[in-house]
């Protein structure tokens, strides 16, 4: 027996260390091919390679038997072997061993015979490079290593399968059984032979037998996981309780081929849960009463606290405006005497040749008209005053306070865009009060769009949204709107700076303004809402998720207009 032989020489020190060479036994009673495998094998790139030779075929069986072998290069004529025979005795002896044959004689019929017996490869000599023979020996190791491992996990697939508790089955396309394990094998009492290729049809009654197979097809249709708890009377007696998953199997191609179910007996679980169950009713029936005290006393409290904040609230308001009103009657006296000794020096000779005197006297004017104004806000806010109803027309009331703010949407260079509702239904208003609150309304809209805008009015005549209905705590009037309630309907819109959220909450509080100093009162949009709720309407203020802010006015309509049971949509 030759010694082995390496074709690279050690490392030299420091180097780092390299992957040890693949040992190629190489049984080979020719000496000539033997030097040119070596030669081959020294000329190669990357994993060296360490020949072991062997002359004859039982000098390569001891070493097979004696030491570790990564491939063998086989000659099937030796002098103590012939044929397809000798590649036989080399894989019975070594069948985790890479073999590829290498034989003067070109016959495909062998070739195919040896590699369906298990060869890696089979090369005629004569024909093979170095390049060629290194390439066939790194796949034979690569395929042998894939082999094995496939057959592992399917051994470990099978193990697992066989070794879980649940009851595990698979079906072709046709409903055909085409694997059952163990544990699914003896609940019908068969062998995989006997299962093989048969349906529900040849083990259940007709008509479960049709239930399995209509979830088969729901399985693969939909592509999902199907999941469910069936019942079952078996013949014995005892209603028994079965966990069933259902899931599709799909080929590489991605098209089915088949479903899977895994089932087990969950029946001890569900008379758990039913007898848990009861007990959970029993336990509520018992608590129901006390459950039904508790709710009827938090409502009580609950509405007990809504009434006393309301109450907190309009008390609030009727001190602040009682305040306003004592405030207003004692300024406003003082005011006016200050206004006639302005206007009388406003006249003077003296003052008019004087101009820092003018600008003075104009200045101390222009604050005490301001103050003034205030004042008659005050007014309105505490004492509005007795409402004159009468069957108003909401579209003329905009049109009217429309006309009174036109100098300044000329001024502003603002587009005015109207969409008013035709045949629109009357609603019982002061007109006056009515036309105040829309001007105040319009002139914040202006106000609003320094830089010019579009002004959009628009009214309709619908049913009222919960979202729309609030409940409004500071509301003194007993008479609200609710959803679902047809209203005439107002909305102006402007595509201003909108309002901060900080400040949206706030800005029906007495004093409170987005302006500037001394370019409002901060009780424009109190008095408004308090003209509107004098009219049980309602009015919300948000802002548009494109940029300006939305206001809604809402009055009820009058039904004498189209009755009660028509729809002036309609």
């Amino acid at each position: 027996m030759n010694a082995p032989e390496t074709n690279h020489p050690p490392p030299a020190p420091g180097t780092p260390p390299k992957p040890s060479p693949v040992r190629v036994l190489l049984i080979e009673d020719s000496p000539m091919d033997a030097r040119l495998i070596r030669a081959m094998l020294s000329n190669s790139r990357g994993r060296a390679f360490e020949l072991v030779p062997a002359g004859r075929l039982s000098e390569g069986l001891e070493q097979l038997a004696h030491s570790d072998v990564g491939v063998v290069l086989l000659d099937l004529s030796l002098p103590d072997s012939n044929g397809l025979e000798t590649f036989q005795k080399v894989h019975s002896a070594a069948p985790k061993v890479p073999i590829i044959v290498m034989s003067a004689l070109d016959d495909e019929t062998v070739a195919e015979t040896a590699v369906h017996e298990g060869a890696q490869d089979y090369l005629v000599k004569g024909e093979v490079t170095g390049h060629v023979l290194v390439r066939a020996i790194r796949y034979a190791i690569e395929r042998k290593r894939t082999a094995q491992a496939l057959q592992q996990a399917e051994a470990f697939h099978r193990s697992l399968v066989e070794s879980l508790p649940q009851n595990i089955l698979r079906k072709d396309m046709q409903g055909r059984f085409t694997f059952g394990n163990q544990r699914f094998l003896a609940e019908l009492g068969l062998t995989l032979a006997q299962l093989t290729g048969k349906t529900d049809f040849d083990f259940f009654p007709a008509e479960l037998a049709r239930k399995y197979q209509d979830d088969d097809r729901k399985v693969i249709a939909a592509g999902k996981i199907f999941e469910t708890v069936e019942e079952h009377d078996p013949p014995g007696g005892g209603k028994r309780y079965m966990q069933v998953v259902k899931t599709p199997i799909y080929g590489a191609d991605g098209q089915p081929l088949g479903i899977q179910g895994i089932f087990w007996d969950v029946t001890e679980r569900k008379l758990a849960e039913e007898q848990l169950k009861r007990a959970n009713i029993e336990l509520a029936r018992g608590r129901e009463e006390s459950l039904k005290m508790l709710a009827d006393l938090r409502v009580a409290h609950t509405a007990l606290k809504e009434a006393q904040l309301e109450l907190i609230q309009m008390e609030k308001l009727q001190l602040v405006g009682r305040l306003a009103a004592g405030v207003a009657h004692e300024v406003k006296n003082p005011l006016a005497i200050i206004r006639m000794g302005l206007d009388f020096l406003s006249n003077s000779p003296d003052i008019a040749a004087n101009q820092a005197a003018s600008l003075v006297v104009a200045d101390m004017t222009d604050a005490v008209q301001r103050a003034d104004a205030i004042i008659m806000g005050l007014l309105d806010f505490s004492v509005p005053g007795k409402l004159l109803l009468e069957e108003a027309n909401v579209n003329q009331l905009l049109e009217d306070s429309l006309n009174l703010i036109k100098h300044e949407l000329a001024a502003g260079s603002i587009k005015i865009v109207t969409q008013f509702a035709t045949g629109l239904p009357a609603a019982g208003l002061d007109p006056n009060k009515i036309k105040q609150a829309f001007v105040n309304l319009l002139t914040n809209a202006v106000h609003a769009m320094p830089s010019g805008g579009t002004l959009t009015v628009r009214t309709t005549a619908r049913q009222l949204t919960a979202v729309e209905v609030t409940p409004d705590q500071g509301a003194r009037e007993t008479t609200v709107l609710h959803a679902g309630e047809r209203c005439v309907v107002t909305e102006i819109e402007d595509t201003g700076t909108g309002i901060a959220p900080e400040r949206l909450t706030r800005i029906f509080d007495p004093f409170f303004t987005t302006k500037a100093t001394g370019k409002g009162t901060g009780l424009g949009l109190t008095v408004t809402k308090k003209i509107i709720e004098l009219h049980g309407g309602l009015i919300t203020i948000t802002n548009r998720p494109t940029g300006g802010v939305r206001v809604i006015v809402a009055f009820r309509a009058r039904e004498n207009q189209y009755g009660k049971n028509q729809n002036p949509d309609r």
